[in-house]
């Protein structure tokens, strides 16, 4: 019988006692607003400037083509088998091209052998991958907003929204706490102490949408009401961390909230503008050659074209480009007969080509050494991964259990919500780049995304709710 099934106990409600779930979120956000407000009350300091990139040597043209063939062909081979190796062993596949990533960085083969390690990715050719590493994640991001149903909120949106708030905030004040006393250590050469904990803060209160998608698809929790509300959650987070991440640019640029309030008005201006302007467009689109297809190649443009433009407006207006991409997806209409398979396919081609090129960037820039080799460094990062799961496991399972989801479910939410993965390492790699942590806090960070993102699928285990048989779509009814 379904009433057994602890996934479907919740099938009529996203949080059952909604306004006890809303009093204890408002209570959480009191309290990390409180504990900010005592961190950051008196002596300031004032932010460094932000260390310019390297320029990259260029190559000529042939080689360059070879190189990057030949590095894609390995990085996507090593993480595909670490993908295949993960699944066997219980793990998202994510985890498996994370690590495939690390043995072919300088924690591994970099340092064992550097000479193999030089041929087959050459400093010069970093570049091109992140590029293409880019290009797959703004493709997945795509794929993750068609999948996106604002509907499934229905009338609990207010609730949800504070809840993720709150599963945003305590976690964030949190981490900004448990940072200040290892600001000296682990900052980077151009952050000042509040740049840093504020950045910290940021880092700890992600959860990673894209990584969490593929977790609920491959534990068969996705067309759940349990998986609904963690991907609902998890995204509404995320868009508040990316803001937490646009205050912290700005201060660390200018010193003034001013760029913070002229980059949240263009992206709040952007997305109204696909909601109210780009949607509806086509969606009459859609609906007017519902009989018939676009040609492949001009369907195709039309995906690419709005991914990629969306994606630059949101990275030029002080936004991360996934944002853009999501919103691509989330613009297109969910059955469009016009596009035919060109969503679906692009989608299969970016997660055989593309995507581990990402996931296994991650390790390309990640040195185990730097952060072994200071122990500081360590004690910092260790404080920083407790932080980390105590605030979002915490934060999201207690909501969940005040707002009458079941304890399991609950404490399931909370695991959920606790994984980091992808979007935890775009942060780290905007911090890094911007100066406001050094490379072993990086690395450090890094580690601290892969074990909660590792803990994700054998908690769910024990807690019963890992049910791969249960992939089968269907249509959960609004709440």
């Amino acid at each position: 019988m379904r009433g057994h099934d602890p996934l479907d106990d919740t099938e009529q409600a996203l949080l059952p006692a909604p306004a006890r779930g809303l009093a204890v979120a408002l209570l959480l956000i009191a309290v990390a607003g409180v504990s900010m407000l005592l961190v950051f009350g008196p002596g300031a300091q004032q932010p460094g400037q932000a260390a310019a990139p390297a320029a990259h040597a260029g190559a000529p043209p042939a080689q360059s083509i070879l190189r990057l063939f030949l590095a894609v062909v390995v990085i996507g081979g090593l993480a595909s088998l670490g993908g295949v190796l993960a699944r066997r062993a219980g793990q998202p596949s994510v985890v498996g091209q994370m690590v495939a990533g690390l043995l072919l960085g300088p924690s591994a083969l970099g340092s064992l052998a550097p000479g193999v390690s030089a041929l087959i990715l050459p400093g010069w050719v970093a570049p091109q991958l992140e590029l293409l590493a880019q290009a797959g994640l703004a493709v997945f991001m795509f794929t993750v907003g068609r999948e996106f149903d604002p509907a499934a909120l229905g009338r609990q949106r207010v609730v949800v929204g504070v809840a993720a708030l709150a599963m945003t905030a305590v976690p964030f004040a949190l981490g900004a706490v448990a940072a200040l006393p290892f600001a000296g250590a682990l900052a980077g050469p151009s952050a000042s102490g509040t740049a840093f904990v504020l950045f910290a803060g940021t880092a700890l209160s992600v959860t990673a949408f894209p990584v969490l998608a593929r977790i609920l698809q491959e534990a068969g929790l996705t067309a759940t009401r349990l998986g609904s509300l963690a991907i609902l959650c998890a995204g509404l987070a995320d868009v508040l961390a990316w803001c937490a991440l646009a205050a912290v640019i700005a201060l660390a640029h200018a010193g003034s909230p001013a760029g913070v309030l002229t980059s949240l008005g263009l992206a709040a201006a952007l997305v109204l503008a696909v909601t109210l302007v780009v949607r509806p467009a086509l969606a009459a689109l859609a609906a007017r050659h519902a009989a018939r297809r676009l040609p492949a190649p001009a369907a195709l443009a039309l995906v690419l074209g709005l991914i990629f433009a969306l994606a630059a407006a949101t990275d030029a207006i002080g936004v991360h480009a996934i944002f853009g991409a999501l919103l691509a997806g989330v613009a297109f209409p969910r059955d469009a007969p016009v596009l035919g398979a060109v969503p679906e396919r692009l989608g299969s081609l970016n997660r055989a080509m593309l995507l581990p090129v990402f996931f296994a960037s991650i390790g390309l820039r990640t040195d185990v050494h730097l952060a072994f080799g200071h122990p500081v460094v360590l004690l910092g990062g260790a404080v920083l991964l407790v932080a980390a799961v105590l605030g979002k496991l915490g934060a999201a399972g207690v909501i969940a259990w005040a707002g009458g989801m079941p304890g399991r479910l609950a404490l399931g939410l909370g695991v959920l919500m606790n994984a980091r993965g992808v979007t935890e390492i775009v942060v780290l790699s905007t911090g890094l780049g911007m100066g406001l942590i050094s490379p072993g806090t990086f690395t450090v960070l890094v580690l601290m995304a892969l074990i909660t993102t590792m803990m994700t699928a054998p908690a769910l285990r024990r807690l019963g709710l890992y049910a791969p048989a249960r992939a089968e779509p269907r249509t959960p009814q609004p709440a």
